[in-house]
């Protein structure tokens, strides 16, 4: 258990409260804060999650009941982030974050910095979903069944189905107790796995054919322009797998992909099997994560940036 006196104590002082969570969300980010939201509003507080961009499709199931908000209803009494540990990743947010007179972070990212003045921050966390899991034991907080659900699909996702490396006993744990929260972990997994667009098929193969094998297998490479996007109907957020269909080439231990974003930033996925550490590559490029799965923003051209990107992970398989 971690030390959660200091943020239960703050919960217990605010009435206004506003949760952040990273731009682009995936499932973790979606799901430890739509559970989060939904406990402190069954205590009573007055509680909604801020965002600066729109939730994914696949994951708008999560949010029954208004949760998200794009501008802020109100100056927070206490903000909270949840995975996410730096302003870059609340960028046209952390105005308001910063205005609560009380800030606090959750996360399982590797610490770069201070961030809030109350944090538990624990990388080894299988998922943002287990730190919130436990703070929510930790204050005895009523956690009904949409919560626990939120929560499954926040560690579910982390962990890649509990395939990834940061696939813990406490993963495992975690999931077996939100059972006993009346789950329907068959209903979650459908959603999320099961109602696919065609779009997005039609872009990871699209990936997966155009993917630059290189240090002997080792390491993959792939991209998708807006230009792709257009030309499929897709959406940016249905290029989310992408990565994953490139890193289960059989004999690839590191793989990148570089997503072209409508402003022009080159959003960089980075993932790996066994023992590339991908976070030490997206370091290099002034971003960061997980060990075996971490992220960083290129600008420039996409050759440049796949230029700079192959020599990185080269490195980071080397043996």
């Amino acid at each position: 258990m971690h030390s959660w006196n200091d943020i239960i104590k703050a919960i217990e002082q605010a009435q206004k409260i506003l949760i952040f969570t990273h731009m682009n969300m995936d499932g973790d980010a979606a799901g430890s804060s739509c559970a989060l939201c939904r406990s402190l509003r069954l205590l009573g507080k007055d509680c909604f999650i801020l965002l600066e961009d729109v939730c994914p499709r696949y994951l708008q199931f999560l949010d029954e009941e208004g949760m998200f908000l794009r501008e802020a209803p109100w100056m927070p009494e206490l903000s909270i982030a949840v995975d996410c540990g730096n302003d870059s990743r609340i960028e046209k947010r952390k105005d308001v974050f910063h205005a609560a007179p009380v800030t606090a972070c959750i996360d399982h990212h590797m610490k770069g910095g201070a961030f809030a003045q109350l944090e538990v921050i624990d990388p080894a966390a299988p998922a943002a979903g287990s730190l919130v899991f436990d703070l929510l034991q930790a204050m005895n907080a009523p956690i009904d069944t949409a919560a626990a659900e939120a929560l499954y699909v926040a560690i579910a996702t982390d962990t890649g189905s509990f395939k990834h490396g940061n696939t813990t006993a406490e993963a495992h744990m975690d999931a077996a107790k939100l059972y006993g929260y009346g789950i329907d972990a068959v209903k979650l997994n459908n959603f999320i796995y099961g109602n696919y667009p065609l779009p997005q098929l039609k872009l990871e193969a699209m990936a997966v054919e155009r993917v630059q094998l290189f240090a002997d297998g080792r390491a993959a490479i792939s991209w998708c322009t807006q230009e792709d996007l257009k030309r499929f109907g897709a959406l940016e957020e249905h290029t989310e797998m992408c990565i994953d269909r490139i890193r289960s080439i059989e004999g690839v231990e590191a793989a990148a992909f570089v997503k072209e974003k409508a402003d022009g930033r080159l959003k960089v996925s980075l993932r790996s099997k066994s023992y590339a550490d991908v976070n030490a590559v997206a370091r290099k490029f002034d971003g960061g994560g997980h060990l075996r799965a971490s992220g960083c923003t290129l600008y420039g051209s996409l050759e440049d940036a796949l230029a700079a990107l192959r020599p990185a992970l080269e490195e980071s398989v080397a043996r």
